[in-house]
C-alpha cells in the first residue's frame, strides 16, 4: 500500500470527529424524542460542533503545523461537547459511548498514556456526574444505570491506557530491514542510508550532513529518483538538536517531541544558518539527526506526502537503523584492514621461508663456488645445478602464486609426492641427505594448508643447516582423515634454550599457530625430533 493512503493520524481524528458530529445531528433531528432538555441549546450546539469540525478538517489537512497547535484546544473543546450532550440527550441517542471512545482513542493516538489516563478520569466523572444528575423521582434506576456505565467506562479506560503505553509508536511500514542489512564497502553508508531513509518515506528530495572527527564534512545530495546520489565535501556548522523534528523555513517554525512524547517547539534558527551555508536548499521536511560511533549527522528528508508529526516516530526509528547501518559498515572495514593484515603476513612468511630461504642457499652455494674457482676447480657443472635449482623455484613460486588466487584442493597422495621432489631440490640445494617417507590414506588437503606444510619443510630444513650445522635430515608424512602429522628428524646440535624452554624457530611456530596447528620438539640419541601436527579443514 503506497503510503499516500495512510492517512496521519490527526487527519484520521479529524474526519473521525466531522463525521460523529454529523451524524449525531442526523440522528437528534430523526428522533421526534430528543433533545430532551433544551432543544434550541443542543441545535445550536450540535450545528456548532459539526462547524467547527468541518473548519479543524480544513485547516488541518495538509499543515501538520496547525495540527499539532490545535491539537490541544480541539481536544478540550470535544470534552465540552461530551459533556454538554450527555445532559441535554437520552436513551439510545445519548453519545456518551461513542464520544468516550473517541476521546479515548484521540489522546491515545495523539500523546501518550498519561494524556489517556487524563482524558479518562475527567470524561468518566464529568460523565457520571452528569447521569446523577438526571436522576429523577419518575426514574429512580437512572442512578444504578450511571453506576454501571462508570464501571464499564474505567475498564474500557484502562484498555486504552495500555493502548497508549504499548502501541502509540508508528512503525517503519516502508521500510525493508534488507535495505541496510548487508553493507558494501564500494558504496558509502552515507549514500546507502540517504536512500534507503527516502524510499521509507516516499521523500521526493534527501541531504545527509555527515561529520567524522578530523575530517572534512561529507554532504550527499538525492533530488532525481533513480538517480545516485552526489556526495561532495562541505564546512557545516553543527546543529543541537539530538531528536527527529519538522521544520518549515518558509514560515520560520519547527516541531520535536520530547521523551514523554509532548510536542514542543524547536529554533530552526541552526537549520537556517546550516542551510545557508552549505546552499542546501531546503524548505519543508523532516530533520533526523543520527549519531554512531564513527560519527554524526543529520538527514533531511523533503517532499515527503501527507508529512505529519506522525512522522517523528519513524524519524527515531530510522534514525537507530541508520546507526546500526554505519557501525556494521564500520566493523566490516575493520574486518577486512584484519583480513589484509593477516594477508600480507602470510605472504611475507611465505616468501621468507621460500625465496628468502632459497636466496640463502643460493648464497651458500655461490661461496663454496667462488671457493672452488680460487683453487682452480671447474664449476661448470654447479653452476648449471643452481640454475636448474632456481628454474625449479621459479616454478614452484608460480604454483604458490596459482594456489593463492584459488580455493582447490590437493589429494594427499599428491601432497606426498610434492613433498618428495621438493625433499630432493632442498637436499641437493643445502647438500645434505635427505629422506622422506609416507603413510597416509587418500584424503583430500585444502590448498592452503599444502603450500603451509611444503614451507613448513622449507623452513625447518633451512633453520637445521644454517643454525644446527646438520647433515642428515628425514621427513616422516602420515595424513588421516581429520589431521596431517609430520616428523622432521636432523642429526645437528640441539636449539638453544631459554631457562627451561626451548627456542623454537619463530617464523616456524608462527607459521603452525596460524594454521591451527601444534608444534613440539624433542632431543635423544644424538638427533632432534620436530614433531607438526595440522589439522584438515580448520578455520584460519
Amino acid at each position: 500500500m503506497g503510503r499516500g493512503l495512510q492517512h496521519p493520524s490527526g487527519r484520521v481524528i479529524a474526519l473521525g470527529r466531522l463525521l460523529l458530529a454529523t451524524s449525531y445531528l442526523v440522528v437528534i433531528l430523526i428522533d421526534l424524542s430528543q433533545p430532551a432538555h433544551a432543544p434550541a441549546a443542543t441545535y445550536g450546539l450540535i450545528s456548532l460542533y459539526v462547524a467547527a469540525a468541518c473548519v479543524l478538517v480544513v485547516a488541518t489537512w495538509k499543515n501538520w503545523w496547525l495540527d499539532a497547535r490545535l491539537a490541544g484546544p480541539a481536544h478540550a473543546f470535544d470534552i465540552l461537547v461530551f459533556t454538554a450532550l450527555v445532559v441535554l440527550t437520552q436513551g439510545y441517542t445519548s453519545p456518551y459511548f461513542t464520544f468516550f471512545m473517541f476521546l479515548l482513542l484521540s489522546a491515545a493516538i495523539r500523546w501518550g498514556w498519561r494524556e489517556t489516563a487524563l482524558t479518562a478520569i475527567l470524561v468518566t466523572l464529568l460523565g457520571l456526574t452528569s447521569g446523577i444528575a438526571n436522576v429523577t423521582d419518575n426514574d429512580p434506576i437512572e442512578l444504578q444505570r450511571s453506576v454501571i456505565r462508570t464501571v464499564h467506562l474505567v475498564i474500557l479506560s484502562l484498555i486504552l491506557m495500555w493502548f497508549g503505553i504499548n502501541q502509540w509508536s508508528r512503525r517503519l511500514a516502508g521500510w525493508d530491514d534488507q535495505q541496510l542489512a548487508d553493507p558494501s564497502l564500494d558504496l558509502s553508508p552515507v549514500d546507502s542510508a540517504l536512500e534507503a531513509a527516502m524510499l521509507t518515506v516516499q521523500a521526493s528530495r534527501g541531504r545527509f550532513i555527515w561529520n567524522e572527527e578530523g575530517e572534512p564534512s561529507i554532504l550527499a545530495r538525492h533530488d532525481q529518483p533513480a538517480v545516485p546520489s552526489k556526495t561532495v565535501q562541505i564546512d557545516s556548522p553543527p546543529i543541537s538538536v539530538t531528536t527527529p523534528f519538522l521544520y518549515d523555513l518558509r514560515k520560520d517554525r519547527a516541531l520535536s517531541r520530547d521523551e514523554e512524547r509532548s510536542l514542543h517547539l524547536v529554533d530552526p534558527a541552526d537549520i537556517v544558518k546550516l542551510a545557508k551555508a552549505a546552499h542546501l536548499g531546503l524548505s519543508e521536511g523532516m530533520a533526523i539527526p543520527v549519531s554512531a560511533g564513527s560519527g554524526n549527522g543529520t538527514i533531511f528528508l523533503e517532499g515527503i506526502p501527507n508529512l505529519s508529526v506522525d512522522d517523528l516516530d519513524l524519524g527515531e526509528q530510522i534514525s537507530l537503523r541508520v546507526a546500526a547501518h554505519f557501525q556494521r559498515h564500520a566493523l566490516l572495514v575493520a574486518a577486512q584492514e584484519s583480513a589484509e593484515s593477516r594477508s600480507r603476513l602470510a605472504i611475507a612468511r611465505d616468501l621468507h621461508d621460500s625465496v628468502v630461504q632459497f636466496l640463502a642457499g643460493a648464497g651458500f652455494r655461490l661461496e663454496a663456488m667462488t671457493r672452488s674457482l680460487s683453487a682452480g676447480r671447474d664449476i661448470g657443472g654447479d653452476l648449471s645445478e643452481l640454475k636448474q635449482l632456481m628454474l625449479q623455484e621459479q616454478n614452484e613460486l608460480r604454483s604458490f602464486i596459482t594456489a593463492l588466487r584459488g580455493a582447490s584442493e590437493v589429494s594427499s597422495t599428491d601432497l606426498a609426492k610434492d613433498i618428495k621432489g621438493l625433499a630432493t631440490r632442498l637436499a641437493r640445494h643445502w647438500g645434505i641427505a635427505l629422506e622422506v617417507s609416507a603413510q597416509h590414506r587418500n584424503v583430500m588437503i585444502p590448498a592452503r594448508l599444502y603450500l603451509d606444510l611444503q614451507q613448513i619443510v622449507r623452513e625447518a630444513v633451512a633453520n637445521a643447516v644454517r643454525h644446527a650445522d646438520t647433515k642428515s635430515m628425514s621427513i616422516e608424512l602420515s595424513a588421516e582423515r581429520s589431521q596431517l602429522r609430520v616428523g622432521l628428524t636432523n642429526d645437528g646440535k640441539p636449539y638453544p634454550k631459554r631457562g627451561d624452554y626451548v627456542e623454537l624457530p619463530q617464523s616456524l611456530r608462527e607459521r603452525v599457530i596460524a594454521a591451527g596447528g601444534d608444534l613440539d620438539i624433542s632431543r635423544g640419541m644424538g638427533v632432534t625430533l620436530l614433531s607438526v601436527t595440522l589439522p584438515i579443514g580448520a578455520k584460519r
